[in-house]
């Protein structure tokens, strides 16, 4: 069975299921998940994992992202971008300057609150609400706090304005192109949107769900798990404690034989045996400096994440 992180450009049109039943089929294989879902009307960076990797889709799904986003001032639709059904429009084109829209966009950057859109995955008494916006049925939905670290104009030929977005895990795009366009009183709808970069993963290093047909084209494009989640300082253990580590056990400050770099207590960090094989994920108790001069016997280290079947430095 092949384990591992694929980068794929998710072309647009497809689902993100569907493009995980493609590799299912292309890599003979069941065992595949996607970590992220991306629209029909999206392309760009769909992570996926699989075999053994499955067990790393919810830390990839918690890395920032960054996307290409182009938002159509004028229009407001039932699902806030241009595929769904037209709710209002409105002409644009002379009254729309890029100085009042940079004004506005200055109130979307840091912490901001989202209403999660019908047409999202997120569930409701254990439906999607996707599935819910089907069936013609649309119910309440709590706000949700997400972070705009950076919010970039790109261009603007009205009523077309191109944006670089740099965001938290959970942000909804549509309904942040959605919220710009209500804020300025002329609506908007997502017109276009590539997801440019997911942690690590960028959308010039992705590969083609074309170019991706057999088991052997998609094990020539696997990341290790290490490689994909190389962003995290990665901690090296003894041999001795490796077996003990497989059991749960936290890790002492003498088991630590070297750090890639200096880290803060409460970071992620890799654990790896010194052969390279990533044994698992964990959570510092106290950070870099403090490690050192802490007894041998003390725990450092908490798992977040045991991995039975480590994984190699190399697919």
């Amino acid at each position: 069975m092949l384990s591992g992180i694929l980068n794929v450009d998710k072309p647009k049109g497809l689902t993100s299921h569907d493009v995980v039943d493609l590799i299912r089929k292309a890599a003979r294989q069941r065992k595949v998940g996607h970590a992220g879902t991306l629209d029909p009307i999206a392309t760009g960076v769909l992570p996926l994992c699989l075999g053994n990797a499955t067990k790393l889709s919810e830390f990839l799904t918690a890395e920032e992202k960054e996307y290409s986003l182009v938002c159509r001032f004028g229009l407001v639709t039932d699902t806030q971008d241009i595929t769904g059904e037209i709710l209002k429009e409105t002409p644009v084109r002379d009254s729309l300057e890029l100085e009042r829209i940079e004004q506005v966009l200055e109130n979307f950057r840091g912490p901001i609150t989202q209403t999660p859109p019908m047409v999202s995955a997120k569930r409701h008494q254990g439906k999607r609400l996707y599935d819910l916006a089907r069936q013609g049925i649309e119910v309440e939905r709590e706000p949700i706090e997400v972070t705009i670290q950076e919010l970039e104009v790109l261009g603007f030929e009205p009523p077309d304005l191109r944006l670089r977005v740099r965001c938290s895990k959970g942000t909804y795009v549509r309904t942040l192109c959605h919220d710009i366009g209500a804020a300025l009183g002329c609506g908007a709808a997502m017109a276009g949107l590539v997801r440019t970069r997911c942690g690590t993963l960028s959308v010039e290093d992705s590969v083609a769900v074309t170019d991706l047909k057999d088991p052997d084209s998609v094990r020539l494009n696997l990341l290790s798990p290490d490689e994909a989640l190389k962003k995290y300082p990665a901690v090296t253990i003894r041999d001795s404690e490796v077996n003990l580590w497989m059991t749960g056990r936290s890790i002492r400050g003498g088991a630590i034989l070297a750090a890639s770099a200096d880290y803060e207590r409460d970071a992620l960090l890799r654990v790896k045996a010194r052969d390279g094989r990533l044994v698992g994920l964990a959570k510092s108790l106290f950070n870099s400096g403090q490690v050192g001069k802490l007894g041998g016997d003390l725990e450092v280290l908490k798992p977040v994440r045991v991995f039975p079947q480590p994984f190699s430095s190399q697919v």
